[in-house]
């Protein structure tokens, strides 16, 4: 008797492969499209293409900027394509605006557009044209000056009368800085002038100080400044000026 062969067949679960498949093209399909907007290849086309809509614009802002300032400064982007927001346009175009120093924008998928700004830091006050302006720290005018933010600060007045293609701003700033930090809240200053390279002057309040300083002995003189000012000798009364312009010697001048 011969036995009969048998061949059992198992056939592919078709169906559920190609579910499969069709989320693998579909992901692939929107990795795709991502790659072409962001370099560029879908041009103003990209939104016809995208589900992702943007439903929320998380701005981060530091002082002075309000977020509401902020977002004054934007187009409107709810309800527009995630994918068809150029992020590096964006920010050319916030970094152009006065007080913005940096901005971030990141896409947050499916449907969030987050832009974070970092503020400019004002570090005095310059006349142009009988205009107050703030100036950062490298001296370059960041806007004009709001008399909102003024209350806030205490910022120096600062004027060149001579020598103007000589002088460094950003490095007398830098030397502004540091007698803030060496004197902390004691003085308070109140103007800085320029004059003939490398001499200027530097105004205190409460009390009324004139400092005459040479820029290139600044941190040399600084320790007989902080001595004058923090411990001065019994003898002197209240000072009115300090000169410190010669390399190892201060000139002081008193009330009478």
């Amino acid at each position: 008797m011969s036995e009969g062969i048998h061949s059992n067949s198992f056939a592919l679960p078709l169906p559920r492969w190609n579910h499969v498949l069709g989320v693998l093209l579909f992901f692939s399909s929107i990795v795709g499209l991502l790659f072409l907007n962001e370099h560029g290849f879908l041009g103003n086309k990209a939104h016809l293409l995208s589900p992702f809509l943007i439903k929320e614009v998380k701005v981060m802002s530091e002082w002075p900027l309000a977020v509401s300032e902020v977002k004054s400064l934007l187009p409107n982007l709810e309800g527009k394509s995630l994918i068809s927001v150029n992020a590096e346009e964006l920010v050319l175009s916030l970094e152009q605006r006065p007080w913005i120093a940096h901005a971030l924008v990141k896409k947050q998928y499916p449907d969030r557009l987050w832009i974070e700004v970092e503020t400019k830091r004002p570090r005095g006050l310059s006349v142009i044209k009988g205009t107050s302006y703030f100036i950062d720290v490298n001296g370059n005018v960041i806007d004009k000056a709001r008399p909102r933010i003024l209350k806030t600060l205490d910022l120096p007045f600062f004027s060149i009368t001579a020598d103007v293609d000589k002088w460094n701003i950003s490095r007398v700033l830098s030397v502004t800085e540091q007698f803030k930090t060496l004197f902390k809240s004691k003085y308070s200053l109140s103007q800085v002038i320029l004059g003939n390279y490398p001499y200027f002057k530097m105004f205190l309040d409460n009390p009324k100080l004139e400092l005459v300083l040479n820029i290139e002995n600044w941190e040399s003189q600084s320790k007989i400044l902080e001595s004058l000012l923090v411990d001065p000798p019994s003898q002197i009364e209240q000072l009115q000026r300090i000169n410190l312009i010669f390399p190892k010697k201060a000139v002081v001048s008193i009330h009478n």
